[in-house]
């Protein structure tokens, strides 16, 4: 799967979605707006569930996506619709920090110090693991979703849409989980050798 492929299907699909949108409201373009409007729910769908396939390899994509159809989608919103723009912009800044500790857990001597600073009550933890900024971001964003999914009204299309982009925030921290999980053993298996070496 070509990467900036996807993430430009992302791009095209939530410009395709707002334009659909728009039209539906616009006398003499309902037609055309309906037909957009599901183009873009299709490609947006498909491209989300490519990004969920790759997240094993790649997480970064996976989450990276769903970062282009935020930005997208604060991108289109009008800024006087306060709620959604101010819900948006804490979404896309939690993500920031979210690819900080991802990039961090991809080093593991770096994770180990970062891990040290988490307590371990079970508060701060995730299956015995730092509850992390990449684990709040996803969290967040999750219940984000699960609270649009609860207003009435919405089109089963873009409910289905939503039920994957929530999905996608489970994977994601299911892969980041066993990066954790490998950075950490990884430190402390260098370490008992380093021990085992030294006797």
């Amino acid at each position: 799967m070509d990467k900036i492929g996807l993430i430009t299907d992302i791009t095209d699909s939530e410009a395709a979605i707002d334009q659909g949108r728009k039209w539906l409201d616009t006398a003499g373009y309902e037609v055309d707006g309906r037909i957009r409007y599901r183009h873009g729910l299709s490609l947006a769908m498909m491209r989300f569930k490519d990004a969920q396939i790759l997240a094993p390899s790649d997480l970064e994509t996976l989450v990276l996506a769903e970062y282009i159809f935020l930005t997208q989608e604060l991108h289109f919103c009008d800024p006087t619709d306060t709620q959604a723009y101010a819900s948006l912009t804490r979404a896309i800044r939690s993500f920031d920090d979210a690819f900080l500790a991802l990039q961090t857990v991809e080093t593991p001597v770096a994770y180990r110090n970062a891990e040290t600073t988490y307590p371990h009550h079970y508060k701060y933890r995730v299956k015995e693991m730092p509850k992390d900024a990449f684990h709040i971001a996803c969290a967040l964003h999750r219940t984000r979703i699960q609270n649009i999914l609860r207003a009435p009204g919405i089109n089963l299309a873009e409910k289905d849409l939503l039920i994957q982009r929530s999905a996608n925030m489970t994977t994601a921290q299911t892969v980041y989980l066993t990066k954790q999980y490998a950075a950490l053993n990884t430190v402390a298996s260098a370490a008992s050798q380093e021990r085992t070496d030294t006797t």
